[in-house]
């Protein structure tokens, strides 16, 4: 059969029907389905924010228990408090 003779492929799409270029296949359901299979997970609900161990930005702005100890050695040399024994 020749190609002149040879009705093209249509497919009906949301827009209306679509006349396919010889060669082109129709976009099956099949086909739509795996590609929705092979699109990457998304959440479902909004996601909360992961402050905990490593990932817990507000206790990377606390202060280090050795700088606060070094720190208070600091205002301890500065400024000597009395004895009770008096000396």
């Amino acid at each position: 059969m020749s190609a002149r003779g040879e009705k093209p492929e249509a497919e009906e799409t949301r827009a209306g029907t679509q006349t396919l270029m010889r060669g082109v296949a129709p976009i099956t359901q099949r086909d739509r389905l795996a590609v929705l299979a092979a699109a990457p997970l998304a959440p479902r609900a909004a996601q909360k924010r992961c402050d905990v161990g490593i990932f817990d930005l507000e206790s990377r702005r606390q202060i280090d228990l050795v700088d606060e100890l070094r720190r208070m050695a600091r205002e301890a040399a500065r400024n000597p408090k009395p004895s009770a024994t008096g000396e």
